[in-house]
């Protein structure tokens, strides 16, 4: 269980204190889990950083052979962090597509999260955490990449809880660049059922630019909370979307990852 804090009168779920630093650990272990059970004698991931950095944890532990895919604009820090922990990396522009090769074609079970249903499973546990502490819990801001934390953590989520899905100005051609790496997704296969997600749970999109993401970056650090830009990019969507929606008294953000910048 990862903490729940607050301060200024808002909460953060604090998924950066997971093991490996991100909220990748709540999926791959029960991933992994499903490969044992069916069999599977290797796994193949291609990843932005964060997942690989959990499957590379996690294979070690259970003694499973890993394969990596990367892309070679990978951020420097996560590149550098995984060449040292694994041996069996590649990198190349098309790291998703040889990923599905390599699994079809070695029987190697795909970690790709936003294609293997239990990866939701994993993040719907943020959500039980939350009510646990926060029974009131009035909205959530998470950062969204492929959107598979989200749909994990609204299938344990009161439908009474509002659910922000926030993201960079970049994926609608608002900037050309993000400083949020970690959600340059290319391939968004469960996007009709993340927007049915905030629907259902009567909240919305929230598009953020990059210089704020930067100001309430040094926020966060202000006060010794070493949270990743998407953290900060969620709390951005709350400060913009309580000016436009009721967001109630108890909202949480989703901080999803550590600062691996340092």
């Amino acid at each position: 269980m990862t903490p729940l804090i607050k301060f200024e009168n808002i909460y953060f779920k604090r998924e950066d204190q997971n093991p490996t630093g991100s909220a990748k650990d709540r999926s791959l272990p029960l991933q992994l889990k499903n490969l044992l059970a069916k069999n599977y004698q290797s796994a193949v991931i291609s990843s932005s950083g964060n997942a690989a950095i959990s499957a590379i944890f996690y294979c070690r532990k259970l003694n499973i052979p890993l394969k990596v895919f990367l892309s070679p604009q990978t951020d420097p820090y996560k590149l550098k962090l995984i060449l040292s922990q694994h041996q069996d990396v590649t990198l190349t522009p098309s790291p998703n597509s040889l990923a599905f090769k390599y699994a079809k074609t070695n029987h190697s079970y795909l970690l790709r999260q936003s294609t293997d249903p239990v990866a939701q499973i994993g993040y719907s546990t943020i959500a039980t955490e939350i009510v646990s502490k926060l029974p009131l819990v009035s909205s959530i801001f998470i950062p969204v990449g492929s959107g598979t934390t989200l749909l994990g953590v609204s299938k344990n989520l009161p439908q009474n809880v509002k659910i922000f899905a926030v993201e960079p100005a970049s994926r609608y051609g608002q900037e050309s660049e993000t400083i949020t790496d970690a959600l340059s997704v290319k391939l968004t296969p469960l996007k009709s059922e993340v927007a049915e997600a905030i629907k259902k749970h009567h909240g919305s999109n929230i598009i953020v630019r990059n210089q704020a993401v930067l100001d309430n970056l040094k926020k966060l650090h202000q006060h010794q909370i070493n949270t990743s830009p998407e953290g900060a990019l969620a709390l951005t969507g709350y400060y913009q979307a309580k000016t436009k929606f009721e967001v109630g008294d108890y909202p949480v953000i989703l901080l999803t990852g550590i600062n691996r910048q340092i």
